[in-house]
């Protein structure tokens, strides 16, 4: 989501000087930083819709922005009010390990997430190896040699998804059963955090 351009005032309050990119270290990060014309664009949260439904439509809703809304004024409650200008989603490919894998005779590298775009020419290297069958150390690890885990079919999909976001979204605040839960989710094969819980 994008704010409004800020006033002088709020960018004085605000003090972001050198006008860093920033993220958090929650367990379902938020990342933020300024545009040129002093609004703050700020992102994160990942959702799930069931049966992987990818219909623009379903992202267009106003309820999916509100979570990352309360997150924004949470973040910056003096700019409590703020009017955001534009929101966007849509779906992204995550495999079970969010992270590179390779398949088959007919190389396929999916599951780039988060910085995923700042390693696609490593990934397209190693592709081309595994392809090639050129002895390169890369095409040796893990991620190379292979395959995400097992993703159940519907409706326990999503029930496990909808549980898993919620834990993930306030684990931080209220820990209890969530910490269990993500740490048995991670051993299903799904990190889900970059923290130790």
């Amino acid at each position: 989501m994008v704010t409004e351009p800020l006033t002088d005032t709020q960018m004085k309050e605000l003090g972001w000087q050198n006008r860093q990119g920033i993220y958090d270290t929650r367990t379902q990060l938020n990342y933020m930083r300024l545009t040129a014309d002093n609004r703050i664009l700020f992102g994160g949260r990942l959702g799930y819709f069931f049966n992987n439904n990818t219909d623009p439509k379903a992202d267009k809703t106003a309820d999916n922005s509100y979570p990352l809304v309360e997150k924004f004024y949470n973040t910056f409650p003096y700019l409590k009010g703020i009017k955001f200008s534009h929101a966007w989603s849509g779906p992204i490919a995550l495999t079970t390990r969010m992270a590179v894998h390779y398949q088959g005779d007919m190389i396929y590298a999916g599951g780039y997430s988060g910085f995923g775009v700042t390693t696609t020419r490593f990934g397209a290297r190693v592709g081309l190896a595994v392809l090639d069958k050129t002895n390169i150390p890369e095409t040796k690890l893990g991620f190379a040699t292979s395959l995400p885990g097992y993703i159940p079919p519907e409706p326990f999909r999503w029930i496990g998804a909808k549980i898993t976001m919620y834990a993930l979204d306030t684990v931080d605040e209220k820990g209890g059963w969530r910490k269990p839960w993500i740490r048995i989710v991670e051993k299903m094969g799904f990190p889900v955090t970059q923290n130790e819980q």
